[in-house]
């Protein structure tokens, strides 16, 4: 299912945001995830347990984090979690050993204390800190430059940016009147809208702008093997062809 094509993905993402299933609140939300879990050689449909999309910024899990830390050879021990002070042991083959701590009064010299979140969830805040600041320190690679959700959320909040034509829903006019759903009976499917060369275009430069974050000599390469010099060059009906170049080319 890693083999889903861009088409494919696309229809995923809007079917995923108009669920409200799985914590996507536009399709661009759930698009972006999927191409990031996509170019890290994770299925799509499973990016929600490994990232968030905070204040407009993609963002990973602090569990997710401990996870590829390990997958990659790490070790990992809480010497101290309270909700005062959290101490986190990581050792990395190629990064040696290290002792991360956050407490109450770190914290505080940064800023962080007493805001909203650390007063409801301080053992949570300040153990993303030492979790993203030890596996930062030790093997970044893993993390492919994110921060937590916690570390995002304490983030200057964005502009908010217009949605891209692919997220405007459907409407239906003079649509006549439907029978009251009976008990337990599964709603019925609306029809997607249709992709434009216009949507297509931006969900291919989203997917691009992923792969380029994972890779940017390799992507440019490619382009540039083709005649291109960046995305935003690639003609709308040549867009297929060179995205299949590009995600053949990191497979290999």
């Amino acid at each position: 299912m890693n083999d889903l094509t861009f088409q494919e993905i696309t229809d995923m993402s809007v079917a995923f945001a108009k669920s409200g299933l799985f914590g996507y609140k536009t399709s661009s939300e759930a698009f972006s995830l999927m191409m990031i879990a996509k170019a890290h050689g994770i299925n799509p449909a499973l990016a929600t347990e490994r990232y968030h999309i905070i204040q407009g910024r993609p963002a990973m899990k602090s569990d997710a984090m401990l996870a590829a830390f390990q997958e990659s050879g790490g070790k990992v021990k809480w010497v101290k979690r309270t909700d005062t002070e959290c101490i986190l042991h990581l050792e990395h083959p190629q990064g040696g050993e290290l002792e991360v701590k956050w407490d109450k009064a770190r914290a505080t010299a940064s800023g962080l204390w007493g805001k909203s979140n650390w007063k409801t969830y301080p053992t949570q805040m300040l153990a993303a800190r030492c979790v993203s600041e030890g596996v930062r320190a030790l093997y970044p690679a893993c993390l492919c430059g994110m921060y937590t959700p916690e570390e995002v959320s304490d983030f200057a909040p964005q502009e908010p940016t217009q949605e891209p034509p692919q997220q405007v829903e459907a409407v239906v006019v003079d649509e006549p009147a439907q029978e009251p759903q009976k008990l337990f009976e599964p709603p019925k499917e609306s029809p997607r809208p249709k992709a434009t060369p216009e949507t297509r275009k931006a969900g291919f430069l989203k997917a691009m702008e992923g792969l380029m974050q994972k890779n940017r000599e390799l992507a440019c390469k490619v382009l540039g093997e083709l005649g291109y010099e960046k995305p935003e060059d690639v003609p709308a009906d040549k867009i297929n062809n060179v995205y299949k170049a590009v995600e053949k080319a990191f497979k290999e």
